[in-house]
């Protein structure tokens, strides 16, 4: 007797969508946590099927709580943990637009990363080139 995929899946069907968001924000604040001060997905707002929360200190020391939702990102409050009746940002694509308008300090620290790994690169690329004319 064979058996279909979703009867090996453990979890139903808001748990799936509700982990795939939670899955998208933790990966979203690991790749900004190098420059932002904080970055944590909330444990006091509840996540749901369609949207989770996020914590995030900037460098400017402003607290921001995000939702992440099918619509994208946008900033919900000033305060961690806190959703305003009136929403304060447009949405965004990518937590990464949404950083760029909002925080100086993230877009200095994203473009102090990208000089730092084209130097890496230019310093890989200048090393291959100088093994090559010695054989």
């Amino acid at each position: 007797m064979e058996t279909s995929a979703s009867q090996h899946n453990t979890l139903g069907p808001d748990e799936n969508s509700i982990k795939v968001m939670a899955v998208e924000a933790e990966a979203a604040l690991q790749d900004i946590r190098f420059a932002v001060d904080s970055v944590a997905v909330s444990t006091t707002l509840p996540s749901r099927q369609d949207i989770v929360y996020m914590n995030i200190k900037t460098k400017e020391a402003e607290e921001l709580c995000i939702e992440l939702s099918v619509s994208g990102y946008r900033i919900v409050a000033t305060q961690y943990d806190s959703i305003n009746k009136a929403p304060l940002s447009q949405y965004y694509e990518t937590i990464y637009a949404l950083l760029d308008n909002r925080s100086p300090g993230y877009r200095l620290s994203f473009g102090e990363a990208l000089v730092g790994k084209l130097k890496d690169l230019q310093e890989d690329r200048c090393a291959e080139m100088t093994t090559q004319s010695q054989s």
